[in-house]
């Protein structure tokens, strides 16, 4: 069972601290006699939608400049990769390459090689900026920025947030 609850206020004193917590979605069924353990994480800020736009306003003006032999996806990835930001590398037949681009939202092709006989493929898979928060994406968004600066690609976020 996974509930979100919101802490309302902490009493401290010498010994210990005490978390007063409201329950924000739904009912929590708590059996005295049992022993619980509850999962204290800061909430991050996500991506904003704002970024997004921004961010794939970016990449199809790089993907469409003259000097550009790339499709907007490779040119995602290149970003992803240059901010070295959230991937995982899998070892799988070439067969299986489908399913990792439904599951994740960029796959690459790193290098074919043989595993216990088989040819397998080395993939470098990637969550995408929906999983990021706001300092990742930041940081996503400046590599793409410098990119399209440096093909002289106007970056002025009015242009692409509205």
């Amino acid at each position: 069972m996974k509930t979100t609850i919101k802490i309302r206020q902490v009493f401290r004193n010498i010994q210990n601290q005490m978390f007063l917590m409201e329950n924000l979605f739904s009912d929590i069924d708590v059996d005295i006699t049992k022993n619980y353990v509850i999962e204290l994480k800061e909430v991050r800020s996500k991506r904003t939608l704002k970024q997004n736009k921004m961010m794939w306003a970016l990449i199809r003006k790089i993907a469409s400049h003259e000097d550009m032999q790339q499709e907007p996806d490779e040119i995602y990835i290149s970003a992803l990769e240059e901010a070295n930001l959230r991937s995982t590398y899998l070892l799988a037949p070439e067969e299986a390459e489908d399913e990792l681009r439904k599951n994740f939202r960029a796959v690459k092709v790193v290098r074919p090689e043989q595993f216990k006989g088989r040819e397998m493929i080395v993939y470098k898979c990637f969550l995408g900026s929906s999983k990021l928060n706001t300092k990742e994406m930041n940081q996503l968004l400046e590599i793409i920025k410098y990119w399209a600066e440096d093909l002289g690609i106007d970056t002025n976020e009015e242009h692409y947030t509205e």
